[in-house]
């Protein structure tokens, strides 16, 4: 009898992680739980289409940060494809890389449902949504009517598997932090130990103004 092959289920949870802090945690925890996935791996932007490089933290120090926040959570992982990588980390990029090397994992590309609202703006869409399921993180403060109807509007439009994540709700940003870090004595609530230990012994972000 012929068994049925197992493909493997890996989130994907990209971001400049500038620094990463609890919020990005809690929603890949929210979404391997919701959707029983096998790993989560986070991917820190190279040379991000949307923001000025400039203004970002060295990628050798953001990547540092991520594999120290994700040490105590055996199922997340930090890959530097994109930082190695050269040219624009665009996503669709990253995820045709990503099926090339594993052919036989199913990946899940975790985002924030106000990015969902412009995905029709991304660097081939429809690429992105051949190549992974869209898990899409619901924000306390979001109309989860309207993010339901965008899915079905999104769904039509490139045949996409996309589905919401309500758990790991968490209000932080990493730019609100980085005001934080500009000036904090003691450690902010929403930082992983680890990473505010590192961002102590290299000085990062102190004094310095948020662009």
């Amino acid at each position: 009898m012929e068994q049925n092959h197992y493909r493997k289920k890996i989130g994907i949870l990209g971001g400049s992680f500038d620094p990463i802090h609890q919020g990005h945690l809690n929603i890949a925890e929210s979404a391997r739980a919701e959707f029983s996935l096998d790993e989560v791996w986070f991917i820190p932007a190279g040379h991000s289409p949307n923001k000025e490089e400039s203004s970002m933290t060295a990628a050798k120090a953001r990547a540092e940060m991520t594999a120290l926040a994700l040490l105590d959570y055996p199922h997340f992982k930090m890959s530097p494809m994109e930082i190695e990588a050269q040219g624009t980390s665009y996503t669709y990029r990253t995820l045709t890389k990503l099926c090339e090397r594993y052919p036989d994992v199913q990946f899940y590309f975790i985002m924030g449902a106000d990015s969902l609202d412009y995905l029709e703006e991304w660097k081939h869409p429809e690429i992105i949504c051949q190549k992974a399921v869209l898990l899409t993180a619901v924000r306390d403060e979001m109309d989860v009517a309207q993010i339901e109807q965008k899915i079905r509007e999104l769904k039509k439009l490139f045949y996409a598997e996309i589905y919401p994540v309500y758990g790991g709700r968490t209000d932080i940003s990493s730019s609100a932090l980085r005001r934080q870090l500009a000036v904090a004595e003691e450690k902010p609530p929403m930082l992983p130990d680890a990473v505010w230990e590192y961002i102590c012994a290299h000085g990062i972000y102190r004094n310095k103004k948020e662009r």
